[in-house]
């Protein structure tokens, strides 16, 4: 043990597990482990498992994060907090969920706060008793043991081997696998000389060699074992039944106490392994201080002990678990309600734990507490578990206040069950979830409360479809909707939040590929979610239902998708954030608000930014992770509407890195907005590589971005896209949610292609949208405003005055929402449009262009440029004389400002500049002759490229790598020696010395051996031009292969660079 504390020490971590039966020494092992680890100045953390029902997902690691930030020093906490993310506060009892945070973003997380205090400080990490945990926890141990190898912490966790062997063990097959890849230390019994010595220690008294074999027969060597019996000898009585039963011993051994003490004891048992005295007094109804007298009796006789921080532990659990099995039915029912009482009243600060506990007593005191009180806890343990991410848990909480309501159709039941399916698709188990739907759908009917069926029909409704073999999404509609009207309910769909009116109708889009039964059947399942919505809304409303209302309002919201629809969903958000503040519920207030500012965006408002700024100003408030992520990720795409890409970027990546929800169809949100960032900016290679992911994630629309970005590019698509909803399958919200997306593909597709019939297609399912910005995918996606599309479409059929009109709209929309990257496509497209109209304004036209051309540079946008070009050749009388690149210019390479112009065969591209265009451009400039690396790589410092161009020294000759190598293989043999004698301290010693060694050639010698020289900057210039040189030309390769391809066969690099041209070139530089 002490051997691998040290090599910990010294970065050669990893994973050791203690196996052994219960009471074999594990504990008494890692408390030395622990003790010696202080002693050489580690940090040292632990959490134990425990295998009582309703305990927290993740519960051991929960323990360890706590211990960490209460032991480490506070620059390690610091450093490792901000390095970690928010993730890992979850385990913390955070504000994160399920949606929000995938298992890999946790466990990345963790593993990094751990790692990042170790660097500062060694640390250990005991995690007791694995065998009780639950799978996410191994699973979590797993991830980190194979990140923590080769750094300065090691693991070191126990296990009762022998129950992980049995059939039904959940985790016998995890950790099986966890023991084959660990280091195992496997505990066996005592000797007869050590059963002798601990009998000698445990009672003072020294036994015969008769009572010692005995004892040992009948305990395997087993200490805990030993001691009972050494315990019984002492006081009289004969060892020969201690085979026969542990627990009849341990039963003797409470006889020696007295009654009261007993049931003292028998009280403390139901609260736990630990307990605090003030809350055991509550549950007994005796005062504090009499409660303290018996548990001081208790620890006398060594069953229980005082922790530093106030707790009492039971010394071992076979105790805590003999006391509990000695009690009647009726007494665990009553001691359990009795200590829900007593955690209410005696909990005084949060604790991840309480509501777990609180769950796990009202369960297991059935008719002792009230039934509503307890299905009130186990729901509150159930949302408290989903907070943080133990979608098992959850499932366990909800399961159990399902079973507690009975099996008697109640609108409760209803509610849970709903709650209990929601989760388990949250744990992946669909098919599961909908026969769980499928009771509460006819317990619902059995009911025949409209308002409940409601309810549950659209909590159907925006569920995962996957598992619904029986069709019970839409048929639960049918029935929601038939028992809305006949109880008179208003179901037609209202305007706004409460306006009569008729709602929106989704748009007739016209193209060439027709709209299949299928696809209108599935349209209109959606305007049936909309009636019934709409009569659950008026309903709610009229019996003051916020809980109800809450769910009208967010089904109609995800419904509301169409032309004229955004100021509706404006008015329901605005509704939805009002009822959700009443009722307390501040994360639906904030996605309200999210969406609010989005249907703003949508009806070409300004007010929009308002009420974006009021939703971060929110999260910023409330300081929560999934606010502040949700902000992060809003904050992003208004970022990138505005044309601020290297922000919206950053703000992108950190919302990953803040966390992600484990749902597929989460992570194809994010990529599809990266997507959209990337493919604004021109930078079709990096996008087209982004299809991939986007396949992998299972995009529903996969092909229909995977054609935009090739019209993006100025490509054919390969095949047509098909309209949303015209395939079997699939979402409806998703469908009518992503439409403007398919028409702005259809106006594209259909510009680049001329075919007048498909011109006209496309424009009639755009036209409704006048007036309005294309939003799709709930706002990730936002194309621009309509009218930009509708003069693209124009222009293509040389509908000039049409294509002005819109054109000119669409740059006063973008204009006035600040939209700076799309008022850069509009004024292009509008300038393009002027000049086939023969305008005869040239100078209005050289004015877009000049405008055009500034943004481009700004933006970042330079894959425009060569439009703006085409466009400004046509029109050169309104530029003053000598602006502008010499006519006819066959080569160049030139920079203007912060953007590179190349050109080379007749094309010509722009780039952003970089030191790789800079290094070429210097070499282009001397064809045929040597320029230095360090002279490239110091342009401008004349004395420090002739001094770094001399040589250096090597910092080891022959000799001396000789005498490393001869040392590295005594210390070897050294080590191998030491181990074979058991000599852990000399055998750690000299592997310590080893690895200084190590780590000492590693920083003399380069790749492959090669030795360094002292100083070289030669070497560092040839490596940095070199790299930079390759980075350009592989980002040059996506925009002008031809000029990629001839700078590569002509460059050469190395020490010296050079341009050797095969041609004679005569570059404009």
């Amino acid at each position: 043990m002490r051997l691998h504390i040290e090599r910990a020490g010294t970065g050669h971590g990893g994973l050791l597990l203690i196996t052994g039966e219960a009471g074999i020494g594990k504990t008494s092992l890692t408390g030395h482990a622990m003790r010696e680890a202080r002693r050489q100045g580690m940090t040292v953390v632990r959490g134990s498992c425990w295998g009582a029902d309703g305990t927290p997902g993740y519960w051991p690691w929960t323990q360890v994060i706590r211990g960490l930030r209460r032991t480490a020093r506070a620059e390690a906490w610091k450093a490792a907090s901000d390095g970690a993310g928010a993730a890992w506060q979850a385990l913390m009892g955070g504000e994160a969920k399920a949606e929000e945070t995938e298992q890999f973003l946790l466990f990345d997380a963790v593993t990094t706060l751990l790692i990042t205090a170790a660097q500062h400080q060694p640390l250990l990490i005991v995690l007791e008793d694995v065998h009780w945990a639950d799978a996410a926890s191994v699973a979590l141990l797993e991830f980190a043991a194979q990140h923590m190898s080769l750094e300065p912490a090691l693991i070191v966790a126990t296990c009762r081997d022998v129950e992980i062997e049995r059939p039904d063990h959940p985790l016998r097959d995890r950790l099986r696998a966890l023991m084959s890849r660990a280091t195992t230390l496997a505990l066996t019994g005592l000797g007869a000389a050590d059963v002798a010595e601990l009998m000698h220690r445990t009672v003072g008294r020294a036994p015969d060699d008769r009572l010692v074999a005995e004892v040992l027969g009948r305990t395997a060597g087993n200490p805990f074992f030993v001691q009972e019996a050494a315990r019984l000898w002492a006081d009289g009585h004969e060892v020969t039944d201690m085979s026969a039963s542990l627990h009849a011993a341990l039963q003797q051994r409470l006889e020696l106490l007295d009654d009261a003490v007993v049931a003292c004891l028998g009280a403390a048992s139901v609260l736990g392994r630990r307990f605090a005295t003030e809350t055991l007094a509550s549950v007994t109804g005796a005062s504090p201080g009499q409660v303290r007298r018996w548990l001081a009796q208790a620890e006398d006789a060594a069953l229980v002990e005082h922790e530093r921080s106030g707790t009492v532990l039971f010394k071992h659990d076979l105790v805590r678990e003999t006391l509990y099995g000695g009690l009647d039915s009726r007494s665990v029912r009553r001691l359990h309600a009795a200590a829900v009482r007593a955690l209410r009243g005696t909990a005084t600060t949060p604790d991840v734990t309480l509501p777990v506990e609180l769950a796990r007593h009202a369960h297991h005191a059935y008719e002792e507490l009230d039934c509503d009180e307890a299905v009130d806890l186990l729901l509150s343990a159930a949302r408290h578990a989903e907070n943080r991410l133990a979608h098992d848990e959850a499932v366990g909480h909800y399961g159990r206040a399902l079973d507690r309501l009975g099996d008697a159709a109640s609108a409760r039941r209803v509610l849970v069950g709903l709650d209990l399916g929601l989760a388990l698709q949250l744990c992946g188990e669909h098919e599961r979830s909908w026969r769980v739907f499928g009771e509460a759908a006819a317990s619902a009917r059995e009911l025949d409360d409209p308002l409940l069926l409601g309810r549950t029909a659209l909590t159907l409704y925006g569920a995962d479809g996957r598992g619904d073999t029986a069709l019970l999404k839409p048929r639960a509609l049918h029935w929601a909707h038939a028992r809305l009207v006949a109880s008179g309910a208003k179901t037609a769909a209202h305007g706004g939040a409460g306006a009569p009116g008729v709602g929106p109708r989704p748009p007739q889009a016209s193209s060439a590929v027709p709209v299949t039964d299928t696809g209108e059947l599935m349209l209109s399942q959606s305007h049936l979610a909309q009636r019934v919505a709409a009569g659950v809304i008026a309903g709610a409303r009229a019996a003051g239902d916020d809980d109800t209302l809450h769910i009208g309002l967010w089904a109609r919201l995800q419904a509301e998708w169409g032309p004229r629809a955004a100021g509706d969903r404006h008015a329901l958000a605005t509704e939805l954030v009002a009822v959700s503040h009443r009722r307390g519920d501040r994360w639906t207030e904030h996605v309200a608000m999210s969406m609010r500012w989005v249907a703003a965006l949508e009806s070409d408002d300004p007010r929009y930014l308002e009420d974006f700024h009021a939703m971060v100003a929110m999260a910023d408030a409330d300081g929560s992770p999934r606010l502040r992520l949700t902000a992060v990720i809003d904050r992003s795409v208004v970022h990138g509407v505005m044309g601020r890409f290297a922000e919206a970027t950053e703000l992108l990546d950190a919302s990953e890195a803040m966390s992600a929800p484990g749902a597929n169809y989460y992570r194809y949100f994010v990529t599809h907005h990266r997507w959209t960032l990337l493919v604004l900016q021109g930078r079709f290679a990096e996008a087209r590589r982004l299809l991939n992911e986007l396949r992998t994630q299972q995009h529903p629309y996969f092909e229909l971005v995977e054609a935009l970005t090739e019209l993006e590019a100025g490509e054919r698509p390969a095949a047509p896209a098909l309209r949303p909803g015209a395939g079997a399958g699939g979402d409806t919200v998703l469908h009518l949610s992503v439409t403007p997306l398919w028409l702005r593909y259809q106006a594209q597709a259909a510009a680049a292609s001329g075919d007048p019939a498909w011109c006209d297609n496309a424009r009639a399912g755009l036209t409704p949208y006048a007036g309005q910005w294309l939003v799709s995918l709930f706002g990730w996606d936002i194309s621009g405003p309509a009218t930009l599309w509708l003069g693209l479409l124009d222009a293509a059929q040389q509908r000039w005055d049409s294509a002005v009109r819109h054109l000119t709209d669409a740059c006063r929309s973008a204009d006035r929402l600040q939209a700076l990257a799309w008022s850069l496509r509009a004024r292009l497209e509008l300038a393009a449009a002027l000049a086939g109209q023969g305008a005869r304004d040239e100078r209005y036209i050289a004015a877009l262009l000049d405008e055009a051309t500034a943004q481009a540079h700004e933006l970042g946008m330079t894959h425009l440029l060569a439009r703006v070009e085409h466009l400004t050749a046509r029109h050169t009388s309104a530029r003053p004389a000598g602006d502008g690149p010499p006519p006819g210019a066959a080569y160049e390479f030139r920079r203007n400002g912060a953007v590179w112009r190349l050109t080379y065969e007749g094309r010509t591209v722009h780039m952003p500049d970089a030191k790789g265009l800079r290094d070429l451009h210097r070499l282009l400039s001397r064809p045929g002759g040597d320029i230095s690396a360090v002279r490239l790589l110091n342009p401008d410092d004349d004395a420090v490229a002739v001094v770094h161009g001399m040589g250096a020294d090597e910092v080891l000759d022959d000799e001396a790598r000789r005498r490393y190598r001869r040392h590295l293989e005594r210390l070897e043999t050294e080590i191998d020696r030491a181990v074979e004698r058991g000599d852990d301290e000399a055998a750690a010693a000299h592997d310590r010395e080893r690895a200084a060694l190590l780590e000492e050639l590693r920083r003399y010698t380069g790749l492959a051996g090669r030795s360094r020289r002292l100083g070289d900057p030669r070497e560092r210039a040839r490596k940095n031009v070199t790299a930079r040189i390759r980075d350009t030309l592989r980002r040059l390769d996506e925009q002008h292969p031809a000029l990629a391809a001839h700078l590569r066969d002509t460059v050469s690099t190395g020490t010296m660079c050079r341009y050797t041209p095969d041609q004679d070139i005569r570059w404009q530089l």
